[in-house]
């Protein structure tokens, strides 16, 4: 093993944000690949998206009805109306394949998936929403504003209230040619994918999912499937971040193994996780016990501490560390989370997910939380960050409201399954008023 390395003064974060910004002041963005479109949901935009061409590409209707010159508009309100062009005013190359109205089988139709039609002097052509606007057509009046008879339109609503360019969407008015559609470090999503089909991008630049090693430590752990001795604890640590980090796509947990309370034993594991993983997290063992070596075992492996311990409850010995990167040895993130469980849970969600997102390139912004207030706020406090768990419950209004759970401290387990997250109170605050809430399904 590596000698053991001088600590370095580290300057301690006051609050979670600063942790969470010590932190991403260290590590480096994981690198890049390039993925079908169909298989990017979830994933990291790496590369900024332009538009290929105008959206639209060129003049369309907004919706329904019958695209006409404006001079053709107060015959349409005329007693007879305007006639409607039929199959033979209009050449096959003009228009496409016509699709026939079922009130009159020889009107024609501007049509989606076609040219723009030309447009005849005196006439209307029936267009619907999409379809390309006639050349030479000012404006569409809505199918709702006229009624239909035989080969002629008539306008029931007045004609002065219609504008040139009504029900007309401009070539260019979403976007134009080269304007950036998706930001790089953005969550790819549904309404994501869709602006990439639309702009012809089928293959997608996005970064390497983040490789999760998780460790646990401690010797009185045993598998859930075992039968527990009342000195042993079967581990919920491990499944808890199972949960919490492999629901996101863009995390990958590449091995899940166990460390005993032993120095060297603990080494090795941890030197084992790091050659497969970006990014490691241990739980237990980073206190101030006499078996706590996951601090001192992190500078052996040559880790710098960018903190230990915060100002927080529950999870206060949070210690975050980077190696980092070398001629021989790619860089690292270390995470060590108290072994108690509901420490685990609130600080991976708190702290953990969005460390592991700057690995991931994704912003600040995407992990804002939202506020709300509790409905049995009380007025008790505590000179500390204080992650307090809620449940959800649905009021005599029929609103859906936060509540306070009276659990029993970090290692009660039994509270938390029924809690759906977390406010977070600052220190000398009351829950009065509104908090920042992490839910753990979010």
């Amino acid at each position: 093993m590596n000698a053991p390395t001088t600590p370095v003064p580290i300057q301690q974060p006051s609050s979670p944000r600063e942790a969470i910004d010590a932190v991403r002041a260290q590590v480096q963005v994981v690198a890049t690949e390039t993925i079908p479109l169909a298989q990017c949901n979830g994933r990291v935009l790496a590369q900024a998206i332009h538009a290929d061409r105008d959206s639209p590409a060129l003049d369309v209707s907004a919706m329904d009805g019958f695209a006409l010159r404006m001079v053709d508009l107060f015959a349409m309100a005329g007693e007879n109306g305007l006639p409607v062009a039929e199959m033979s005013n209009i050449t096959d190359a003009n228009i496409g394949a016509a699709k026939m109205s079922e009130e009159s089988a020889d009107m024609c139709e501007a049509m989606i998936g076609h040219a723009p039609t030309a447009m005849r002097a005196g006439h209307a052509v029936r267009i619907v929403t999409g379809a390309p606007i006639p050349m030479g057509a000012e404006v569409v009046v809505r199918h709702e504003d006229v009624v239909v008879k035989n080969s002629g339109v008539r306008l029931m609503i007045e004609a002065g209230a219609i504008k040139t360019g009504a029900n007309i969407r401009r070539r260019g008015e979403n976007a134009k040619c080269g304007d950036e559609i998706a930001r790089a470090g953005v969550l790819i999503g549904a309404a994501t994918i869709g602006a990439l089909a639309s702009f012809g991008v089928w293959h997608v630049v996005v970064r390497k999912r983040v490789r999760v090693a998780l460790v646990t430590t401690g010797d009185e752990l045993v598998g859930a499937h075992e039968q527990a001795q009342p000195w042993q604890v079967r581990d919920s640590n491990g499944p808890v971040l199972e949960s919490l980090l492999g629901a996101r796509p863009w995390i990958e947990i590449v091995s899940r193994t166990h460390a005993r309370d032993d120095a060297d034993s603990l080494a090795e594991t941890l030197a084992s996780a790091m050659e497969v993983a970006d990014a490691v997290i241990l739980t237990g063992g980073v206190s101030m016990g006499h078996k706590d070596f996951v601090p001192q075992v992190a500078a052996r492996l040559g880790a710098r501490t960018i903190f230990h311990k915060l100002p927080q409850r529950p999870g206060r010995p949070m210690l975050a560390a980077v190696r980092p990167a070398t001629d021989t040895l790619a860089a690292r993130m270390i995470l060590g989370l108290p072994g108690n469980p509901v420490s685990v849970m609130v600080t991976a969600r708190r702290l953990g997910i969005e460390m592991i997102g700057a690995l991931a390139g994704l912003s600040t912004q995407h992990f804002a939380a939202h506020t709300r207030a509790v409905a049995n706020a009380d007025k008790a406090t505590l000179p500390m960050w204080w992650y307090r768990l809620v449940g959800e419950r649905v009021n005599a209004s029929g609103h859906s409201e936060l509540h306070l759970l009276s659990g029993k401290g970090s290692g009660d387990i039994a509270t938390a399954a029924s809690s759906v997250g977390f406010i977070e109170v600052a220190p000398g605050e009351q829950t009065l008023g509104a908090h920042n809430f992490y839910a753990w399904m979010q």
